[in-house]
């Protein structure tokens, strides 16, 4: 059975106690905590804070199914010392939120490919991008944690791309979390859309739900299920698939945070139970 939630981030600036509590209350049993937790929530994940961190989250009755990493690996067409000390230090950035995750018995860490910036091209930098990827999985993997890449930014924002990205990569332990408003945001039409969902689909391990309307202003985030997107599709087939991780609403629409949260879990919380039911 897929778990309802949301990510932390939305609550930038609320203690986590008081974030679980709230997402308890809208009906979430699972959440994403942000990797920078003490720039968001006034806490640190270290050795100290997170028995702590489990307690607050088991009292509110929620599983911690994720965390939010960050690195940037599209730092370079150039392929030289300093080029590689660089990726090693974003490697180093997101292995601290891996071993994190590791002591919570986290499963998944949600991580970043690399956002566009002059000069850099996914094309020369994939090079790089394609090293660091691998030596963050086999790191990751020493640590039980699987690496879900988020197709996030401009840079490479296209389903096929970096599905193609990840099997040059060859680790097990690497697939996808999917944001479904990222790639419209990025410029997809609806057709584009369903192609970039179909091709992350055998390789999701982590599920971010945003929806929205295509307007002459460009995309527009609504309330999950208020859109365009086919999210019912996706989730219809995350089940067929077998997959049983966590469905997190990151809403970043126009209303309220919390308002438009409360109705984004309410509509997955609806369409998850129609799908077990049927």
């Amino acid at each position: 059975m897929m778990n309802i939630g949301a990510v932390s981030l939305g609550w930038s600036g609320t203690k986590l106690p008081q974030v679980f509590d709230e997402l308890a209350a809208m009906g979430g049993t699972v959440i994403e905590i942000n990797g920078n937790s003490q720039r968001h929530h006034d806490i640190g994940l270290d050795a100290h804070t997170i028995p702590q961190i489990l307690t607050w989250a088991k009292h509110s009755g929620l599983t911690i199914g994720s965390l939010s990493g960050y690195c940037d690996f599209a730092l370079s067409t150039a392929v030289d010392a300093g080029a590689e000390a660089a990726l090693d230090a974003e490697i180093a950035r997101l292995m601290t939120t891996c071993r994190a995750a590791s002591e919570m018995q986290v499963p998944v860490v949600r991580t970043f490919v690399g956002d566009a910036k002059p000069g850099v091209t996914f094309a020369g930098a994939r090079r790089g991008i394609v090293a660091a990827l691998r030596k963050a999985s086999a790191l990751a993997g020493v640590l039980g944690v699987t690496l879900g890449i988020e197709n996030h930014g401009r840079l490479v924002n296209d389903g096929p791309a970096l599905v193609e990205l990840v099997r040059e990569v060859g680790a097990p332990n690497l697939g996808f979390t999917i944001d479904t408003g990222n790639f419209a945001w990025a410029g997809h039409d609806a057709t584009q859309v369903q192609v970039d969902f179909e091709a992350l689909l055998p390789l999701i391990v982590n599920v971010h739900i945003k929806d929205g309307k295509w307007t002459d202003d460009g995309f527009v985030f609504v309330p999950a299920g208020e859109g365009e997107l086919p999210l019912g599709w996706l989730l219809s087939s995350l089940k067929a698939r077998g997959y049983e991780g966590p469905i997190y609403s990151e809403y970043e629409g126009g209303e309220a945070f919390r308002e438009g949260t409360r109705r984004s879990i309410a509509y997955l919380r609806r369409a998850v139970a129609n799908l077990d039911s049927a």
